[in-house]
């Protein structure tokens, strides 16, 4: 065995066990919901801890090839937002199987302790920071950066983008479908996010940015918060 072929290996074997810590502290979030952003700060210095820039500028932490992928990137996650949104609703209406649903009621949940004079615009903002904060940022070095870069050595760039595509959208499952279980949920969110992920891979292979992934990451997220405000304010509780 080659000697490149063993520090790809080695690689592989440190992606998985950042994955499998991330997924571990994820899930813990059922128990406590702070574990869900501490699932997402443990990845933020890992890029400069673990990284040479070479290794960086490789996972795509540079300037995009063209700086309108700065507008394309965020559309084209917008488009996905849309895409999903539109399948939801037409399968499932405002049921509780429509993880625009599950959403609504989770940001119901965080917003309990808000003031209740709160303006509509307040309480958006509250629920949004923390989106536009944690996940861009710790998602797209994890999956759009290591593992597609680790991947696409050892097998080819279809192939590292299905395998991240599939392990974003497992560690999801940590928010909507398992608890309870709620099979009808997770077939319609599962392919949801996976096809997000594919979206954000396709986005940073094509950029070369791994920024791009990260600002159209934070717009699909603005958006569906957006949406969700805009479509369910009843079941958010404003």
């Amino acid at each position: 065995m080659s000697i490149l072929k063993i520090k790809c290996i080695s690689q592989l074997h440190a992606i998985l066990g950042i994955y499998l810590i991330h997924v571990i502290i994820r899930y813990s979030g059922n128990l406590n919901e702070l574990f869900i952003p501490l699932s997402m700060m443990i990845i933020w210095p890992i890029p400069w801890l673990f990284s040479t820039k070479q290794a960086r500028v490789g996972m795509g932490f540079k300037s995009p090839m063209n700086k309108n992928w700065y507008f394309w990137g965020p559309l084209s996650a917008l488009c996905a937002l849309a895409i999903c949104t539109v399948i939801v609703w037409i399968i499932f209406g405002n049921d509780i199987n429509n993880w625009m649903v599950q959403h609504a009621l989770y940001l119901n949940k965080s917003l309990s302790q808000a003031p209740s004079d709160a303006s509509i615009l307040t309480l958006f903002i509250l629920a949004t920071i923390p989106a536009l904060i944690f996940s861009p940022f710790a998602e797209e070095f994890l999956y759009r950066g290591y593992m597609i870069t680790g991947f696409s050595r050892v097998w080819d760039v279809k192939t590292a983008v299905f395998i991240q595509a599939t392990a974003f959208s497992l560690v999801h499952l940590a928010h909507y479908g398992l608890n309870p279980f709620q099979p009808l949920l997770i077939a319609i969110w599962f392919p949801s996010m996976f096809f997000v992920s594919v979206v954000l891979g396709w986005i940073v292979l094509k950029s070369g940015s791994i920024w791009v992934a990260v600002l159209s990451h934070g717009f699909f997220n603005l958006g569906m918060n957006g949406l969700v405000f805009l479509l369910l304010p009843e079941v958010i509780g404003v």
